[in-house]
């Protein structure tokens, strides 16, 4: 009768879990029939192997999962969860099911740090998001601070990583301060000769972003026809649009946000003005070429080189239709930044272990090998330029 009140009691504990190990005592107290004998059963079962029945990795999604970014923060829980379901599916890390979490950092600074606490306190390993810096900066400070592993898949701003706030903050994606090369590398290939102006909202990525680029092409050579700021917000900039016209310009070059670009670019058109419009990547948004509408037709921007034909990518394609997504950038990269902090949670041996792993050997990815420098910056990421055209965009060749 003992021994069958002891498998029943341990079987019981093992539906419940070693979390609930208290509760699942109590049960088995009745069972046994003495306080003392519960409490040796308890204890010889404490020291029972866990089961990775119950074992679980809990890795947190943040990102802005409504308004104007709110494509971006859906298609990084996308990536994630993918990847996620993938591993998972191949016994998870050493055996562990993997858990995701989401939360919407509404690309704030405030909320930024408030989510990275309730993640913290959620028992996250690692963490992949934060595509504004506004939330990133301040989430990053939590995370080293509670030794969790970040990669942010989108925040350009140098600072992130420059700023060294922790050996485990990583980025996929690329600093903002190597678009502005990409942009004259462009200029010089393609307008060579040609009047070009540089405007922008004043913003500290905006100007920088602008007048970097200004000085680059100028550097080799390019006429640099104007350099010139706007207030952004504002529902008109007549104003900026005829300089634009006056200075005769073949492109223009906008350091700004989706709505003020869509603003420059419906009224350059409506004014008859043929100049290239080419931009940062909030050009890539969905907010822009709705705001736009046909005037977005042509536009440039810059966004990471994302290689969607790799053999690897097969199996992430599949599953995009299956849920009826399109293979975005931001979906692909997210997907690689889950794999690589998969891959640096095995090493078993805390950030430290996680974050030498992800610098010196890095890890294989959807997008091929994914290893980042000392600052945290990935290696292998490079600009490419895109257009928009017949309502998508594209890669230009």
């Amino acid at each position: 009768m003992i021994r069958r009140r002891f498998v029943l009691a341990a079987k019981l504990l093992l539906l419940q879990g070693m979390g609930r190990m208290a509760e699942a005592a109590v049960v088995m107290a009745g069972i046994w029939g003495s306080t003392c004998r519960a409490g040796l059963l308890v204890a010889a079962l404490v020291a029972l192997p866990l089961s990775p029945a119950w074992a679980e990795v809990v890795i947190g999604i943040a990102g802005p999962m409504a308004g104007s970014f709110g494509d971006v923060g859906r298609d990084i829980k996308a990536g994630v969860e993918i990847a996620v379901a993938a591993a998972n599916a191949h016994g998870g890390i050493n055996g562990e099911k993997i858990r995701t979490v989401s939360v919407d950092d509404k690309c704030e600074a405030e909320t930024g740090t408030a989510v990275a606490n309730q993640l913290i306190g959620k028992g996250v390993k690692a963490v992949i998001g934060h595509a504004c810096t506004a939330a990133a900066l301040p989430a990053a400070r939590v995370y080293a601070q509670g030794d969790v592993l970040f990669l942010s898949v989108a925040s350009t701003n140098p600072r992130l990583t420059d700023e060294s706030v922790g050996a485990g903050v990583f980025r996929m994606a690329i600093r903002s301060d190597r678009e502005p090369q990409a942009i004259a590398d462009y200029l010089a290939k393609h307008f060579k000769g040609k009047r070009v102006a540089f405007v922008h909202d004043g913003s500290v990525y905006g100007q920088g972003l602008s007048e970097q680029a200004a000085k680059l092409f100028a550097d080799v050579g390019g006429a640099v026809a104007m350099t010139e700021a706007f207030t952004p917000g504002e529902k008109s900039q007549n104003n900026l649009i005829g300089k634009i016209q006056d200075a005769a310009v073949s492109a223009v070059v906008v350091g700004a946000l989706q709505a003020d670009a869509a603003v420059i670019a419906n009224e350059m058109r409506a004014r008859g003005l043929n100049a290239a419009l080419i931009g940062n990547e909030s050009l890539a948004l969905a907010e822009f070429k709705a705001l736009a509408g046909a005037t977005a037709e042509g536009s440039v921007f810059f966004l990471p080189f994302v290689d969607k034909s790799r053999p690897e990518a097969v199996n992430l394609i599949l599953s995009l239709e299956e849920r009826q997504l399109m293979p975005t950038d931001t979906i692909f990269t997210a997907h690689a930044a889950a794999e690589a902090a998969i891959a640096a949670l095995a090493k078993d041996g805390g950030l430290a272990s996680e974050a030498a792993f992800l610098r010196k050997s890095g890890a294989s990815t959807v997008l091929g090998k994914v290893s980042f420098d000392e600052k945290g910056d990935w290696r292998e990421g490079a600009y490419a330029p895109q257009i928009w055209h017949d309502g998508a965009f594209a890669p230009l060749p």
